[in-house]
Parts: structure tokens; C-alpha cells; sequence
């Protein structure tokens, strides 16, 4: 099944993209509690092709051995309805804090050789990822079959703000991060139901897209993460473009899927807002079908709907909603009834 969601990724380039959400289910603007409901399904009848989860759903207590029950029924009920999963690891800090490097409580330690083999947190970071093997490899739908995820750790290392980014660790022990994880989780704990996500931040801060990058056998898509250019202050599409056209072109020359896996609307004053009602078609939509390049992205992930002060997709009512549904009638975006 995972090797099936593989082929489905390379074989919508050019056809077709993958629209997804995170948190595409169970809240939105003004309601929660709801596994059932979605804010797109709300303004357009259909759910997203992909939902995300980690962030805001579970998978630091999931790494702390908590929570696998809950996270497990949002997962299986969206591949259940139909959809394809995938999670993102905001890893907590093992000196403490959190994930961003600015609540680090040591700035004098290096997190990521902490926990490298060798360092005096290695065995924290053996039983995280014990406790992420075992809910994995508990995901199983009603056939028996495992549950495919596409895994994204360590993302946005191209940045500074995470204890893993660029100034925090070096080139050698961010690769070997990278390497030890998929080795341990898919080679020594049987994870095999994981296709892992490379995604360094927005290509205008460091333009080179293999910076760092831990090899072909480890990564099997390659993303970007890119607010900044489609944001209303910044308004860089032909930024966009060029970007797109870098990642389609490594990832064809290594023969894997290209995403868009993290992206969203942010308005002149820097909110997570939607504030521009013509964004997705005038801006991601143009961006994502400016040639035979950029139109051979696999997947699109924007961020969740919180609340009124923090939403990516148009709720009911919101001016945006007749853009989203143009966004969505669209025969080149792909959602889950066109799965």
C-alpha cells in the first residue's frame, strides 16, 4: 500500500495535484469535537486529498510513548474515508523547552550531537524513537494492511529557529540525524510503512536545495516549506516560480515526487490570515500551473484552521470561499472525491 501511494505520486506529475490540509478534520473556525467535518468540506461538499498531523495533534506525546489512540483514529478514519496521511515531528528539545532554538535553556549544547550515538542524550532519543516505531507499525486498517504515511522529520533545517537548523548543528551531524532515524525506524524496528519527506525552508534563505541533504536512500519526496513568497507583503510569485522549478527539476533528476508540504496565506501585517480572496487561484494555483515544470508538483500541504486569527482555508462566510471553490472545481486539483 505505501509503494501504491509512491506511484500515485509520481504518476499525478503533470496530470494533476494533490490538494491537502493539516489538521483537515475534527476542528475549524468556530467548532471542534467533530471527526466528521472539515471547514472544506463545509464550503465545498469534499474533503482534502491529504491531511497532516503533528504540530498540533499529538506526536511529541505520541514520542513520549502518550496519546497512540487518539492519533491512531484520526489517522485510520482519514485513510478510511479515502485519504492519504502525513505527519510532521516538531521534536521537543531533549535539554528542555521546546522545538525552537530560542528556548533552548543551554545555548552552549548542541541538541542534535546530544543525541547522536555517542551523546549523553542518545538513550532519550532511542525510547522516542521506539515509542514512534511502535505506533507506526500499529497502524493497520481493517484488511490488515499498514496504513501509509508520509513522514516528514527535521524539517526546515535550512533556518535557524529549530534546535536542528542551519547555525545549530553541523553539516555531518544534521546527515547523520537524518540517517540514523530512517535506519533505525525502517532497518532495526520494521517501519515500513513510511515514505520520508525532505523539506528544507523557503529557497531565499539558502538556495541551495541539497544543503545538507542525507542521501536518496534515506528521502523519498522532495518538498519545500514556503509562506514567505505568496504572503501579501512579500507577493514574490516569480520567487514562487523559480523556487518550484528548482525542486521539480532535482526530484525528476532523481526520479522522485516533488510537494509543496508546508504553505498558507499570511496577510501585509503577518498574520495567518487569508487575506487576499483571490490567493488560491491567482496566486498558488498561477504559480503551481506557470509551465510543464511547476505543474509537476505531486502534492500541496497549507497549514490548519484554528480560528478566525489563524486559518489557511476559507470558512463559511469568509469573502474567500468563491475563490476556493473556483480553486477546487479546478480539473487540475485533486481532492479526495478524486482519489
Amino acid at each position: 500500500m505505501t509503494q501504491q501511494l509512491y506511484n500515485k505520486l509520481l504518476n499525478v506529475k503533470g496530470e494533476g495535484v494533490f490538494f491537502g490540509m493539516q489538521d483537515a478534520i475534527g476542528y475549524g473556525v468556530g467548532w471542534n469535537n467533530d471527526n466528521n467535518s472539515s471547514d472544506i468540506e463545509k464550503v465545498t461538499g469534499d474533503y482534502p486529498a491529504f491531511a497532516g498531523w503533528g504540530a498540533d495533534y499529538g506526536v511529541t506525546q505520541i514520542a513520549r510513548g502518550e496519546g497512540f489512540e487518539d492519533a491512531r483514529y484520526k489517522i485510520k478514519l482519514f485513510h478510511d474515508m479515502g485519504g492519504f496521511n502525513t505527519i510532521e515531528w516538531h521534536a521537543q528539545n531533549f535539554y528542555g523547552g521546546d522545538y525552537m532554538w530560542k528556548n533552548h535553556p543551554d545555548k552552549s549544547k548542541s541538541v542534535v550531537a546530544a543525541i547522536l550515538p555517542g551523546g549523553e542524550k542518545h538513550a532519550d532519543f532511542l525510547l522516542q524513537l521506539e515509542n514512534l516505531a511502535s505506533f507506526f507499525n500499529s497502524l493497520i486498517d481493517d484488511n490488515g494492511e499498514k496504513i501509509p504515511i508520509i513522514f516528514r522529520p527535521w524539517h526546515e533545517h535550512s533556518g535557524d529557529w529549530f534546535w536542528w537548523g542551519a547555525a545549530n548543528c553541523s553539516d555531518e551531524e544534521y546527515i547523520s540525524l537524518w540517517r540514523f532515524t530512517v535506519e533505525y525506524l525502517s532497518n532495526k524496528k520494521g517501519v515500513d510503512n513510511l515514505l520520508y519527506a525532505f523539506s528544507p525552508a523557503r529557497l531565499t534563505i539558502n538556495s541551495n536545495y541539497l544543503f545538507r541533504y542525507p542521501g536518496d536512500d534515506c528521502i523519498d519526496i522532495l518538498g519545500v516549506d514556503d509562506y514567505w513568497s505568496l504572503s501579501q507583503k512579500t507577493d514574490d510569485i516569480q520567487g514562487f516560480i523559480k523556487q518550484i522549478r528548482i525542486l521539480v527539476s532535482i526530484a525528476n533528476q532523481k526520479n522522485k515526487p516533488a510537494a509543496l508540504t508546508e504553505t498558507g496565506s499570511f496577510s501585509e501585517d503577518g498574520k495567518a490570515i487569508m487575506s487576499e480572496n483571490d490567493w488560491y487561484t491567482n496566486k498558488l494555483l498561477k504559480g503551481i500551473l506557470y509551465d510543464e515544470i511547476t505543474s509537476q508538483v505531486s502534492y500541496i500541504m497549507v497549514w490548519r484552521n484554528a480560528d478566525e486569527n489563524h486559518f489557511h482555508v476559507p470558512y463559511p462566510g469568509h469573502p474567500a470561499v468563491p475563490d476556493f471553490i473556483d480553486f477546487y472545481n479546478h480539473p487540475y486539483t485533486l481532492f479526495m472525491s478524486d482519489m
